[in-house]
């Protein structure tokens, strides 16, 4: 049954997709407020993806072998959000001698997040969702009309 494995891979980049989304709603949320200090001042937070390594290892130990290798059963698993780091873009500051949180000079710091940017990525990842979605869909078709092949 190695081919149900295969469904490891989109369902693999539907979850990593979907923490991608979460962090740019959580990017967003945070895109207008105002801080003392630029240390103080909420960072852009970015999804790093990799892959599975144990899909890697998998996918190379057994390159070589062939047609043996689509009737062994192996876990194949896909993608991963493997962390979260934060955008090294400095807070940009902002004079606003009016606001309680304004420091000696008058400045108050807003947070280094472009919601232009981060409309874009949300765009991006809900793209690279649902091509995961229909890959997911295609694959789970193929499968039903295998186990229907021998009912003829």
């Amino acid at each position: 049954m190695a081919f149900l494995s295969s469904l490891n891979i989109p369902l693999s980049g539907i979850t990593a997709q979907r923490f991608r989304l979460d962090i740019i709603s959580q990017n967003t949320t945070n895109a207008t407020n105002f801080y003392t200090t630029p240390e103080e001042a909420y960072k852009r937070q970015i999804v790093v993806f990799e892959e599975d390594k144990t899909f890697k290892k998998i996918l190379r130990h057994h390159m070589g072998e062939g047609e043996a290798y689509m009737y062994k059963y192996k876990q194949l698993r896909g993608v991963q959000a493997a962390r979260v780091v934060e955008d090294p873009t400095p807070a940009e500051p902002v004079y606003s001698p009016d606001n309680p949180l304004a420091d000696e000079f008058g400045y108050v710091y807003e947070s280094n997040v472009d919601v232009q940017k981060e409309e874009m990525d949300a765009v991006e990842a809900e793209n690279s969702l649902q091509a995961c979605v229909n890959m997911y869909d295609a694959m789970k078709a193929m499968i039903q009309a295998s186990l229907t092949l021998g009912k003829g």
